[in-house]
């Protein structure tokens, strides 16, 4: 029967991608849980202002990156004037990124055989899978990266210049969505060098220089934007120079510089692809011809990500965090895809060749029953907790005051109202209702995140009071295992325990 289902598929291997693109689809929205609330928070707030009065917005000329990241915002804004704020609707840029990677190991594949790999690998891809639902412009980074790549491997095809353009429209696309797209300029340099050597300038110009026209048109209007809304032409970079990250090393001990500088790339992308590290290591022995500039790409990507810097200015590794390396996710999908494809080749016998695809097939599978299983699983309490509050709040007569926790939670409780909270509620910081006379005529309720609450801990103990709240033993309204929302009656009790508070 496995065997009827493989044969099937490779005759038809479009129908593998239909399957996988859905299974995307289906564990996309399977998985909907709490949304995030830190960077996904802010992007998400940008997109909305932008949808009310993008004039507004920008007449501030705040350069900081995530303003000027509006290859991000501004698709999320059409999509909040089109179907309203939701975490279903902010976290589809991410669901496309993911579907058009997808597309991108397909359309990669030379054979239909290595068309049905690409699925496994994309199946059992978890950071493709948990990255679609979660906001944030790295994927969709990534995905325009891979669009760029694909398309300037084609130029070797009829109408190989128009190609080249759309290759370079899609690089500019993807920095307008966050700045490690500048990581494929080695690709570019690697796909002139060689076809310079292999065929000559005057055809190589040919190929190129429609793009290069069209990728200096984009720059220069670029840079004119810039300067007249921030002021700067190059305001984007000096946006990224004046952050000030908690996760940079300076001042910090040798052994984490000699950590981040060695092993820990290498465990955090072997946690991030587990066994599809295996054929696309190997790809370098098996990938020739054209196809090698997905190997130049993997391997430019990683090294920049390991050993690049994210200012100018002085040397700042980026952080291990893996949504930090999806740029490197196409490539290393489309290594592993086609060296697997030239390694089955190998195999003269077709029985060893169908233990090793049944092998690949098992790990795909397993890596994602795993991950879809972790996903779907997750405790959702800032929803129940929310489902219960919009309730509350629909009678416009009764004032509700929500006392959160930890700091991050006001701006969520207003997303969770579609960015637009009612007049009767009011959200604010544990430290903040503490600080404010005692409000009279109103409903108390307080909302504690355990997760979120631990994570804020770490980083300043002072933004999240969240063991105050749990000392006092209010009746809980929702409780779930990772938060609760209780009921503080009109609020004196929790207002006097927290400005006794240190």
């Amino acid at each position: 029967m496995v065997s009827a289902a493989m044969g099937g598929l490779l005759r038809r291997p479009w129908l593998a991608l239909v399957l996988v693109l859905a299974a995307q689809v289906i564990v996309f929205v399977a998985s909907q849980g709490d949304f995030v609330a830190n960077d996904p928070l802010w992007y998400a707030d940008i997109a909305h202002r932008i949808a009310l009065d993008p004039a507004e917005l920008f007449a501030s000329a705040d350069n900081h990156p995530f303003f000027m990241r509006i290859g991000l915002t501004v698709p999320l804004a059409l999509l909040y004037r089109a179907f309203g704020v939701s975490t279903l609707v902010t976290d589809l840029p991410c669901l496309a990124a993911a579907l058009g990677i997808v597309i991108v190991v397909y359309a990669a594949a030379r054979t239909p055989r290595a068309k049905l790999l690409g699925m496994l690998f994309c199946l059992g891809c978890a950071p493709l899978m948990r990255g679609a639902g979660l906001l944030g412009p790295d994927l969709p980074c990534a995905a325009l990266m891979a669009c760029s790549i694909l398309w300037l491997a084609r130029r070797d095809r009829p109408r190989g210049a128009l190609w080249v353009v759309g290759a370079v429209v899609a690089w500019f696309a993807a920095f307008l969505v966050k700045e490690p797209a500048l990581w494929c300029a080695p690709i570019w340099l690697y796909a002139i060098a060689r076809d310079l050597r292999a065929a000559g300038a005057r055809r190589t110009m040919r190929t190129f220089a429609p793009a290069l026209a069209v990728g200096a048109a984009l720059a220069a209007g670029y840079l004119v934007l810039c300067a007249r809304v921030w002021g700067d032409p190059w305001a984007r970079f000096a946006g990224v120079e004046h952050l000030d990250h908690t996760w940079q090393l300076q001042a910090r001990a040798a052994s984490e510089w000699g950590a981040r500088l060695t092993w820990r790339p290498a465990l955090m992308f072997l946690h991030m692809f587990w066994a599809i590290l295996i054929p696309a290591a190997l790809a370098p022995w098996l990938v020739r011809g054209p196809d090698r500039l997905w190997w130049v790409a993997a391997a430019a990507i990683v090294l920049l990500f390991w050993f690049g810097s994210s200012s100018r200015l002085g040397y700042s590794p980026l952080p291990l965090l893996p949504r930090m390396a999806f740029p490197a996710l196409p490539p290393i999908l489309v290594l592993a895809t086609l060296a697997s494809d030239r390694a089955l080749d190998r195999l003269h016998h077709p029985r060893w060749r169908r233990a090793a695809a049944l092998a690949i097939a098992v790990a795909m599978l397993l890596q994602s029953a795993i991950a879809v299983h972790g996903m779907v699983s997750r405790g959702q309490p800032d929803r129940a907790a929310f489902r219960v509050l919009r309730g509350e709040v629909l009678d416009p007569d009764r004032r509700i005051v929500l006392v959160c926790a930890d700091q991050d939670c006001p701006l969520l409780s207003d997303f969770y109202f579609g960015l637009e909270p009612p007049p009767n509620l009011t959200s604010t910081f544990a430290d903040d209702f503490a600080r404010a006379p005692l409000p009279q005529g109103v409903a108390v309720r307080a909302f504690v995140n355990l997760h979120r609450s631990a994570l804020i801990r770490r980083e300043n103990p002072r933004r999240d009071r969240s063991p105050l709240i749990e000392a006092l033993g209010m009746p809980p309204i929702v409780w779930r295992s990772g938060g609760r929302l209780y009921d503080a009656g009109d609020g004196r009790r929790l207002w006097e325990a927290l400005r006794a508070a240190p």
